[in-house]
């Protein structure tokens, strides 16, 4: 058995419906370094980003 990561989910939606934790990561880490590459900062911002992300995962089996 595999298990999934994700970073959203809710007890009355369906496993489907859930984000998963890699899709979140990547959307949030996206977000955070165009908002900081004005300032030089979209590489750093990305990577504290999917750090602070990875660290707040939580298991559960599908």
């Amino acid at each position: 058995m595999q298990l999934e990561y994700y970073a959203h989910s809710k007890d009355d939606k369906p496993t489907k419906e859930w984000q998963k934790l890699d899709e979140h990561l990547k959307n949030v880490a996206e977000l955070a370094k165009q908002f900081a590459e004005p300032f030089g900062g979209g590489d750093w911002a990305e990577l504290i980003t999917r750090m602070v992300g990875f660290c707040r995962y939580k298991r559960r089996n599908t």
